[in-house]
């Protein structure tokens, strides 16, 4: 009898496994992982540049909602304390660098903030915001502060901070007016 298949039966036969002929194992080769690195690579670069802009708008917050609980801080304690309360920048003029609240009778520091990071510009800030010890302001119009983007070209809306006599502050999406 010979190893003939019979009618309508499929030949099979099985090979030997080798060094050549390896068996097939799932996974992904070096080239497929490549391509695939390289994809994602050209889509990081392309979406960079609005990065950079949700960076910046997110300092901005920040700047804005850090100065506005500053703010809110100072007012209490110029109450609490029954004492005026001034918050001025850390290096006396450049409010990027940073703010202080601090008595003004005492100096007593009260709080700190950090310098604000790259890409924030403040602008229509006074020397110096205080609180008197009923929580108002010493001046009697609205005091404004504006954080916006220093970047040339950038259309990344400013915030503006309004600090009314009564001594509330708020914080608007937009230029200072």
């Amino acid at each position: 009898m010979h190893n003939q298949p019979m009618q309508g039966q499929a030949m099979h036969t099985e090979y030997p496994v080798t060094l050549s002929n390896p068996p097939r194992t799932r996974g992904f080769t070096l080239v497929e992982l490549l391509t695939v690195i390289a994809i994602i690579a050209v889509i990081a670069i392309i979406a960079m540049p609005d990065l950079s802009n949700v960076l910046v708008n997110q300092r901005l917050r920040g700047a804005g909602t850090d100065l506005m609980s500053s703010l809110i801080v100072a007012r209490s304690e110029a109450i609490k304390r029954n004492a005026p309360v001034e918050v001025r920048p850390v290096s006396g003029v450049d409010w990027t660098q940073g703010w202080v609240v601090k008595t003004t009778a005492s100096n007593e520091q009260i709080d700190k903030k950090n310098p604000l990071g790259s890409g924030v510009a403040v602008s229509f800030a006074p020397a110096s915001i205080v609180y008197q010890h009923n929580g108002r302001l010493t001046s009697a119009t609205t005091s404004k502060v504006q954080f916006s983007d220093n970047r040339s070209g950038s259309a990344l809306s400013p915030r503006c901070l309004l600090i009314d006599p009564s001594g509330l502050p708020k914080l608007i999406l937009g230029a200072c007016a």
